[in-house]
């Protein structure tokens, strides 16, 4: 086939959750059909980031956007009764650039990653599939609930807008993709889609050199290390960091005084650099390889809270093995069979306990390890996932079942992970 792929950004490096998966969409499709890229950017790409897909694709058109002009044009798009998402992405000359590309060539299908791009993707005469991993409109619902005025009220405005567009978007698009079955459920109650399938994130799990053989438990650090992943200045990740520094850290120092928490993720806030001023804590920025520092967590924490999309940053410390203690609403993201393959805390006094657990018993940190990698292994492997994508732009349907979520249908004994023992038998952001 010949693709034509629009994304909110450059795709690569795939260091952040967006990227992770438009690259792994990319790069899967590349190597099968000829594809095509356009996207705007805040900058030019490194000289080698360019060469690298250009390497792949056909051809590449990277309109470079400053951050501040865009947000002008938001502004002037909310003062034209639509919304600022329309407007910050709205570019003449990547419109050009797609009009020049459908005049020579026959495209078969259009990609549309992100809502955003699909005022793009409307030009091309195509099948057009749009994967909107989760349902933005949503997300600002969510920030506006937790902010005060005047940013309640322009993040409730944006809301409302962004969700007409939506349901323009979703029908200009033969079908919409989603990462999970509640973000599925949040676009038909707000949509009405032409058809609707859930694509995972395409995770590769750890292979048996690095996490022992199938059946075996992954090897754990002796140091009593508690990390976490993310992009820290997304505002979800520094509310996270946040509130486990001033409710739960506390009290895991007072149990285990040796631990040490460590921070992992590009551009931190002042808020997060705050708390690398302690001599138990490490702030570390951003890092080329994210994955070397998840290696040495003893244990990954994911305190975000908030139903959005799927924590990009947990599948990948779940595709080495890696015990977790994550939130309700993290954990509900996730596919998986039987108990979890983490712990599940709500609260402060929960999450330390957890965290204490499996700083301190090595059986249940490894069983779940094992767990998480079976997981990984059922649900998320890339050519089963990206699979379907091809599927969906080639006009077949994704067949594959959306799987279960014990932690949305389980009774309250299987709820309470942490007050009942469960048992004993690259930079990811989002």
């Amino acid at each position: 086939m010949n693709i034509l792929m629009l994304t909110p950004r450059f795709p690569y490096p795939p260091n952040r959750g967006d990227a992770v998966r438009s690259w792994a969409e990319l790069e899967y499709l590349a190597r099968r059909h000829a594809v095509w890229l356009a996207c705007p950017n805040e900058r030019e790409p490194y000289p080698a980031q360019l060469t690298k897909v250009r390497n792949i694709c056909r051809d590449v058109v990277v309109v470079p956007r400053r951050k501040l002009a865009s947000l002008v044009q938001g502004g002037i798009s909310l003062l034209r009764g639509r919304s600022l998402t329309e407007g910050f992405f709205a570019d003449d000359a990547l419109k050009r650039a797609v009009r020049n590309w459908a005049k020579t060539i026959r495209f078969d299908a259009v990609l549309t990653f992100s809502s955003a791009m699909a005022p793009v993707a409307e030009l091309v005469d195509a099948r057009r599939v749009l994967d909107m991993s989760d349902v933005d409109s949503h997300k600002w619902r969510i920030y506006a609930h937790r902010s005060r005025p005047p940013l309640r009220w322009l993040y409730a405005l944006e809301a409302r807008r962004l969700g007409l567009a939506e349901q323009r978007w979703v029908r200009s698009h033969e079908v919409t993709l989603v990462v999970n079955e509640r973000e599925r459920r949040k676009l038909l109650a707000r949509t009405n889609p032409r058809h609707a399938d859930v694509v995972r994130m395409a995770i590769e799990a750890a292979d048996a050199k690095r996490s022992g053989s199938p059946g075996e438990p992954p090897q754990l650090p002796t140091e009593p290390i508690v990390g976490s992943v993310g992009s820290m200045f997304y505002p979800p990740n520094v509310r996270a960091v946040e509130w486990f520094g001033r409710y739960v850290w506390p009290q895991v120092k007072r149990t285990m005084p040796a631990a040490r928490w460590w921070i992992v993720g590009n551009r931190p806030t002042r808020q997060v650099q705050r708390w690398g001023r302690r001599q138990d804590v490490r702030v570390t920025g951003f890092v080329p390889d994210a994955g070397r520092y998840l290696n040495a967590f003893r244990v990954f924490i994911n305190p975000v809270d908030g139903d959005i999309g799927v924590q990009t940053k947990l599948l990948g410390a779940m595709a080495i093995g890696k015990p977790a203690v994550v939130t309700p609403d993290a954990a509900a993201g996730i596919d998986y069979d039987g108990e979890p393959p983490f712990l599940i805390a709500r609260g402060p006094n929960e999450f330390a306990d957890a965290v204490i657990r499996l700083l301190t018993d090595d059986a249940l940190a490894k069983q779940l390890g094992l767990r998480a990698l079976r997981a990984v292994q059922s649900y998320y492997l890339p050519h089963v996932q990206l699979g379907l994508i091809e599927q969906a732009l080639s006009g077949q349907s994704c067949q594959e079942t959306t799987g279960t979520r014990p932690w949305e249908t389980a009774g309250r004994a299987e709820r309470e992970t942490v007050a009942a023992p469960v048992g004993v038998p690259t930079e990811v952001a989002t």
